[in-house]
């Protein structure tokens, strides 16, 4: 069984949803007295967490998931899930001061979102931050999903040092972490993935072209939602169509499950093509259920 290293946020989840579309509430010329109120038809509280959803998805995939990271006073509750579903909690330190991590999620009708992300305990950097009692040579590979940028920054110092190769998901840190910072982990990691509207926010960042931030890394994937994904390493551009015929209920979670697809891929020797491929099938489980650890398959009937 594969080793996989994660990192990145542990959170508790709220999830709801608006009867309509944000667009609709938004006055162009207006932005800057900004002040709209939405309506939740639904909220769903879930355990979530970038973190939290690869290694959930990586277990069901028969890969050891083992999240390094830091939790809140709050957690018992996530470790009894984790355990229940043969996740480690092991690497993952409680700070009994702060609360776990919390996310607030609306989402419209058409799948737009809008998310305030509370880190609480992941503000810690002092616990969570190395391995204790497993050898790093046993990793078979790690990601670096998002959370405060110290801590990634400390994670992709630790594992280049150690030896454990990694890849990297800037994710919604992208605005708190400096160019330079950035381009440190790309450099550090294999690869790294990214959906469309993250690509564009590193282009800017950068200042650079896609091709040109594509190179920079061993292999970029941009993820397209219907579109699939497009796989761009030595100069060429493939793109890898997503599953047809799904109903979207939901795209929370979406992303990280494609990370834990693609991971086992690529950890067990599959191309970087057919490590895409199955990471679109899990995802496509993940969108057609409400909340980001609902699906459940195994390796047969995926």
């Amino acid at each position: 069984m594969k080793k996989i290293l994660v990192t990145g946020s542990i959170a508790y989840d709220h999830l709801m949803t608006f009867d309509g579309e944000f667009a609709d509430s938004l006055i162009a010329d207006q932005l800057k007295n900004l002040s709209v109120s939405f309506l939740a038809k639904t909220h769903d509280y879930e355990f979530g967490g970038c973190a939290g959803n690869i290694a959930y998805s990586l277990k069901l995939l028969e890969c050891e998931p083992v999240i390094l990271g830091v939790a809140g006073m709050d957690f018992d509750r996530y470790k009894k899930w984790m355990d229940q579903n043969g996740i480690s909690t092991n690497q993952i330190a409680v700070d009994s001061g702060k609360l776990t991590a919390s996310a607030y999620i609306l989402s419209d009708n058409k799948q737009n979102q809008i998310s305030i992300f509370s880190p609480g305990a992941m503000d810690n950097l002092e616990e969570g931050l190395e391995l204790k009692g497993v050898d790093p040579s046993t990793i078979d590979c790690a990601i670096i999903a998002p959370e405060p940028p110290k801590r990634m920054m400390h994670f992709g110092r630790y594992f280049n040092n150690v030896g454990i190769k990694f890849i990297f998901d800037p994710g919604q840190a992208i605005p708190a972490l400096s160019k330079e910072e950035i381009l440190e982990l790309i450099e550090k990691s294999v690869g790294m993935i990214a959906n469309d509207y993250e690509v564009e926010m590193l282009m800017k960042k950068l200042d650079v072209s896609e091709d040109k931030l594509a190179s920079l890394c061993g292999f970029l994937i941009k993820t397209t939602g219907e579109n699939g994904c497009d796989i761009f390493e030595n100069g060429n551009v493939l793109n890898v169509p997503a599953v047809a015929g799904v109903k979207v209920v939901d795209t929370t979670g979406c992303g990280d499950a494609f990370r834990a697809g693609f991971l086992s891929g690529y950890v067990n020797g599959m191309n970087i093509e057919m490590s895409c491929k199955k990471a679109n099938k899990v995802a496509a489980l993940v969108i057609a259920e409400r909340g980001t650890q609902k699906h459940k398959f195994t390796l047969e009937n995926l």
